[in-house]
């Protein structure tokens, strides 16, 4: 019974480092608003640097990250003329209806009467 134990806690100990380990690469990471207390992620890549104002393909979800560097989280967000809706754990919407009763088609852009709606730069 005690052989059990310590190969059971020495195997716990071993799979709780190897976690350690690997959640210190290149990844998301959950970061809170302070003084509200907000959780979203932001994306930090090997040289601690953030993902700013760009694309993310994590966890089989597309993520986008704004020039915070923090994930767009329960909202609608226009990228490049395109609208994208992300839900409460940042995850951008695709092929479904969004909360508030608008279609996003496969690449996650807000679409109408079957065509994707596109915002033009107005001239100043």
């Amino acid at each position: 019974m005690k052989k059990i134990r310590k190969i059971s806690i020495v195997a716990l100990l071993l799979s709780a480092f190897c976690s350690f380990v690997a959640f210190g690469k290149e990844g998301m990471a959950v970061v809170k608003s302070v003084p509200y207390e907000e959780e979203n992620y932001a994306y930090y890549y090997d040289d601690r640097s953030m993902a700013t104002n760009e694309w993310k393909h994590v966890w089989d979800n597309w993520y986008y990250f704004g020039d915070d560097g923090r994930s767009v989280q329960n909202t609608w967000s226009e990228i490049d003329g395109k609208w994208y809706y992300f839900d409460n754990f940042s995850r951008m919407l695709h092929d479904t209806t969004t909360p508030d009763g608008y279609t996003v088609g496969p690449d996650g852009a807000w679409v109408k009467d079957g065509q994707v709606v596109i915002e033009k730069a107005a001239n100043n």
